[in-house]
C-alpha cells in the first residue's frame, strides 16, 4: 500500500472470515511437478476444480526448517502446490487433519488470486503442527460468487522430527508480568497492569495467545504473547481529534470521547439504489454500534462507554471526479455540509464498476470491501478516513446494509487500534435489519475495562494500567 503506511485493508466482504491472515498474500507461483500423479478431480459447487499437483495420494512430501518472520524461531515448512481450473478463484486455503493450516509465520495458509488468473497456479505455505507424520490435507478454492471447490490428499511429511506439544500457557498474572517486562525491555516504559485478554484456539493452537495493550502518553503498546513463548509487537501512536498527531502515516485515534462522522454516498448512477433507505440507515446503524459500546460498559459495571459516535449522511450524484476519492472541498460544494465539523469521513461508492476500488486497489478492493485509510494523524493524501463500495446490482440494498455494518464495526475499529489479526467473535451480533455479523470491536484492548482495580476504565483513567500517570 503506497497511500498510507498503516492503511488497514479488508480484502473482500467474502473474505472477512479469513481475516486472521491479516491480508498476507502469498504470490502465485508456477505449479506442476514432473512425474507426480495428482489426486482425482475435486468436489465443486460449480464448474471450478482444485487439485494438489506436487504430491500424489498416499505419497510423501519433504519439509524443511525455516526461520519464522514473526517469531524468529525455526518452524517447519512444506510447500503445497495447487492449481485451480474451470473458474476464477478468489483464494485457496488449506486444512490439515481437520484444522485450519498455518504458514511458517503463523498466518493462515492461503494463496490469494490478486491478478484474477484462470487457471490459477499457486504455492500454499504450510507449517505442520506436529512435525513429521501422516496428515489429511484438504485444499479449498472460493470464487467471488461464493462457489467452492475442494480436493483431498493423504500425505506423509518427512525430513523433520515429530514435535512435542506446546507447554501449558501462562496464567493471567504470569502473562501480565511477562507482557509488562516485554514493554519495559522494548520501549523503556513501565506498564505494570496492561489490559489483558486470553484467546484459546482449539482448531489453531499455534495462534493461542494472550494479548496485552496499553494506551499511554500518546503511544499504544500492543503485545501478542503466544503459548510457544514467542511474541509479536504492534506499536502505534495515537491522538485525540483535538490534538491531531504530527505525522502523516497512520496515527490511531484514542478510543474515548465523542466522535462525529460524516457518511458520504457517491452515486455513480448504475445501481438500483433506494436513496431514502440508504440515508435513513446511517443513524440506525450508528445507534446500534453505540449500544454495543454501552452494553459492554454495563457488563463491566460502568454506566456508559468511554467512546460514543454520532453520524450524519449526505448524497452526491454524479461523482465530481469519477475514480477518485472525495475531497472536503468537493463535499462542501456538492452538499453544503462542512466536513471540517466532523472527525471522520466515510465514503461509500454506489458503483457497479467499483471505479475507485479498481483504480486504486485493483486485486485488493477490486471486488468491493472496505479500507481504513487514516485516523487522527495529518492526512497524507485526501480527506477520506474510510472507503467502501457497493457494487452488486442483484441485491444492492442487502449489500449496502452489510457495508454500513462493516464500516461501523470493522473499519471504524481499525481507526482506534483494532488489528486484522484480532481474534474476532464470529456471528456474535445481529444488525437492525436482521443480518448476522462478526464482532470485530476489541473492547478490552481498547482500555474499556478496569485492569488496575481503581474503578475507572483504563482509557479514561488519570493513572492508567497501575502507572502514576498522567495519560493525555
Amino acid at each position: 500500500m503506497v497511500r498510507n503506511r498503516f492503511a488497514f485493508i479488508d480484502c473482500s466482504l467474502l473474505a472477512l472470515s479469513l481475516a486472521l491472515s491479516a491480508c498476507n498474500m502469498p504470490m502465485a507461483a508456477p505449479s506442476g511437478a514432473p512425474g507426480v500423479t495428482p489426486p482425482g478431480p475435486s468436489t465443486s459447487t460449480g464448474g471450478m476444480q482444485v487439485r494438489i499437483t506436487n504430491v500424489a495420494e498416499g505419497g510423501s512430501i519433504q519439509a524443511t526448517m525455516v526461520s519464522s518472520e514473526t517469531s524468529g524461531m525455526d518452524k517447519p515448512l512444506v510447500i503445497i502446490r495447487v492449481e485451480v481450473i474451470g473458474g476464477t478463484a478468489m483464494n485457496v486455503t488449506l486444512t490439515a487433519n481437520g484444522m485450519p493450516a498455518l504458514d511458517e509465520s503463523d498466518h493462515l495458509s492461503e494463496a490469494v488470486n490478486s491478478a484474477g488468473a484462470s487457471p490459477f497456479p499457486a504455492d500454499v505455505h504450510w507449517s505442520p503442527l506436529n512435525g513429521a507424520g501422516e496428515y489429511t490435507l484438504v485444499v479449498s478454492a472460493l470464487d467471488f460468487n461464493k462457489q467452492t471447490a475442494t480436493g483431498t490428499v493423504h500425505v506423509t511429511v518427512t525430513g523433520i522430527p515429530v514435535f512435542t506439544p506446546t507447554p501449558p500457557p501462562p496464567g493471567r498474572e504470569a502473562a501480565a508480568r511477562r507482557i509488562s517486562e516485554i514493554i519495559r525491555q522494548q520501549y523503556g516504559v513501565e506498564i505494570p497492569l496492561p489490559s489483558l485478554q486470553r484467546f484459546d484456539f482449539s482448531l489453531m493452537p499455534g495462534r493461542s495467545r494472550w494479548i496485552g495493550a496499553a494506551y499511554y502518553q500518546g503511544h499504544r503498546y500492543y503485545v501478542e504473547l503466544f503459548d510457544d513463548t514467542h511474541y509479536e509487537l504492534s506499536p502505534a501512536e495515537y491522538a485525540a481529534p483535538a490534538r491531531l498527531g504530527t505525522e502523516t502515516w497512520f496515527v490511531l485515534c484514542k478510543p474515548a470521547g465523542l466522535y462525529r462522522i460524516l457518511v458520504v454516498y457517491v452515486d455513480y448512477g448504475n445501481l438500483p439504489v433506494d436513496k431514502a433507505d440508504a440515508l435513513a440507515q446511517v443513524p440506525i446503524l450508528v445507534n446500534w454500534i453505540d449500544r454495543l459500546y454501552d452494553d459492554f460498559a454495563r457488563s463491566q459495571g460502568f454506566s456508559s462507554s468511554p467512546l460514543h459516535i454520532q453520524a450524519d449522511a449526505v448524497w452526491i450524484s454524479p461523482p465530481p471526479s469519477p475514480g477518485q476519492l472525495l475531497t472536503s472541498s468537493q463535499i462542501l460544494a456538492a452538499t453544503g455540509t462542512d466536513p471540517s465539523l466532523y472527525d471522520f469521513i466515510i465514503e461509500i461508492d454506489l458503483d457497479q464498476d467499483n471505479t475507485v476500488g479498481n483504480s486504486h486497489w485493483k486485486g485488493i478492493l477490486g471486488q468491493g470491501g472496505g479500507i481504513a485509510l487514516q485516523g487522527c494523524g495529518l492526512p497524507e493524501e485526501g480527506d477520506v478516513n474510510i472507503f467502501s463500495a457497493v457494487h452488486s446490482p442483484q441485491d444492492t440494498q442487502y449489500e449496502l446494509h452489510g457495508n454500513l455494518s462493516m464500516d461501523f464495526n470493522h473499519e471504524l475499529s481499525h481507526l482506534f487500534g483494532m488489528m486484522d489479526s484480532w481474534p474476532f467473535n464470529p456471528s456474535a451480533i445481529t444488525s437492525p435489519d436482521g443480518q448476522t455479523h462478526d464482532d470485530w470491536i476489541p473492547y478490552v484492548t481498547f482500555g474499556w475495562t478496569d485492569a488496575d482495580g481503581d474503578g475507572v476504565p483504563e482509557i479514561i483513567d488519570p493513572t492508567p494500567y497501575g502507572t502514576l500517570g498522567p495519560q493525555p
